[in-house]
Parts: C-alpha cells; structure tokens; sequence
C-alpha cells in the first residue's frame, strides 16, 4: 500500500510541475537565474556596487542579470578584471538611462504644448506632435547627446582595457618556483682502488728495507760526503782519523 500511495505522489507531482509557470516577478526571474551559478567570476549572485549607485526607480536585479551576461562573454579571472567589466556594464547602464530619460522628457514637451499646437495646426499628426516636442527640447537634447557620447567611449575604452588585459595575460609566461634550497650532498668517501697524491701519503711503519748493495752504496756516499766536508773545513777531523 505505501509504495502504491508513493507512486501516486510522484504522478501528482509530476502534473503541478507542468502546471507551474515559474517565478513571475522580476526579483523571483533573478534568483532563479541563479541556481544553476557556480563559484568564481562565471556567475555573481551579489551585485558589486551599492544600492546608491541605483536610482529608486530602477530594477538593480536587472543589472546583475546583465553584468553576468557580459560575464559569461568576457569570463573574467582576476578581480581588476571583474572591475573592469563591472565599469563597462554600469557605463551602458547608465546610458540606458540617458535614452530613457530623453524618451520622457520629449514626451513630457509633446504634453504640454499638445494644446498650443492643435490651436495653430488642427490636423497636426503624430510626426508633427514628435517635431512640437524636439523643437521645445533642444536645450536638453544636445545635453543628452553629449551624455551619451562620452558614456558611450567609457564603455568601449573599458571593454578594451579588458581584452588588452587579458591578452597580456595569456602571453605572460607563467612564473616558475624556484627550487628548494637543499644541503650539498656529502663527498663521496675514496674507495680503495683511489690513488692518494704522493703528499698525502703518511710514512707507515711497514716499508721495505734496503738490499745490501743499496746499503754499501748509501754507507759509501755518505763517507765520501764527509770526507769532503773535513777538507772543506766544514767538519772537524775525527779523533781516530787523526790518529
């Protein structure tokens, strides 16, 4: 019986899933992006900037889901690079504002000389309540066009820095370790086939005696060699020699 009410469940289930249409506001879209994320810069489930840096009226969620696009593309993997990313997305965001702001402000003169330009042109059309607006706009347009040039170059130059960054990066040979300092290895001691130089040899005790000719020979020069030194006056003459 349990395994059959268990089998039920897991149709019941089955069917609400099909039924179910999924997060519906914009908050609840965003964290459900998220849960497929992984860790590292390839996925942020936390805005970088501040609230402050939003306007009351702008969705801030919205912005994450769009750095993390730009993520994806340029897939950053140093935090200067992140910040480099972060610059250019939020210099595109905020010239999205600028567009947005221009479309309100030139609806905003389309209302209030909507009146004034029935008045003088009964059969004015939509292009000419668009020209009325632009034409009571100017001021602010040319404002609004330099705003969104130089927004424009932040986001390139940002964008650029980036690729040249990373470009940098992937040529830069990686850095070796360098190799622990290890003690010198002890010197290998002589074996007994080595041949120790002729001064390092010690006098030992065991040498081989002279022959008996060598003897006489050695008895022979030393005699001549005083013989020598009492003519020279070097040695004195012996007693018995002088005998």
């Amino acid at each position: 019986m349990s395994r059959k009410a268990s089998q039920k469940r897991i149709e019941a289930n089955r069917r609400n899933a099909q039924k179910s249409t999924g997060p519906r506001t914009e908050e609840g879209k965003a964290r459900s992006a998220q849960n497929s994320t992984t860790h590292g810069f390839t996925a942020l489930t936390r805005n970088p900037l501040d609230r402050g840096c939003f306007l009351h009226v702008e969705d801030e969620p919205q912005f994450l889901g769009l750095l993390n696009e730009y993520v994806k593309t340029y897939c950053p993997q140093h935090p200067d690079e992140l910040d480099l990313l972060t610059e250019a997305v939020y210099a595109k965001w905020r010239q999205h504002r600028i567009w947005l702001a221009e479309t309100a402000h030139i609806e905003i003169a389309i209302a209030n000389h909507e009146n004034e330009l029935r008045r003088s042109l009964p059969a004015a059309n939509n292009n000419a309540q668009l020209a009325n607006g632009f034409a009571h706009s100017e001021q602010m347009l040319k404002l609004y066009i330099r705003y969104d040039a130089q927004l424009h170059r932040h986001y390139r130059n940002c964008l650029k820095d980036l690729r040249d960054l990373q470009a940098e990066r992937a040529l830069a040979p990686d850095p070796k370790p360098e190799p622990p300092n290890e003690p010198n290895p002890p010197a290998p001691a002589p074996s007994k086939d080595t041949e120790i130089p002729k001064a390092q040899k010690a006098e030992t005790p065991n040498e081989p005696k002279l022959t008996p000719e060598e003897a006489r020979a050695l008895a022979e020069n030393a005699k001549i060699r005083r013989l020598m030194e009492i003519n020279l006056g070097l040695r004195p003459l012996d007693p018995d020699h002088s005998a």
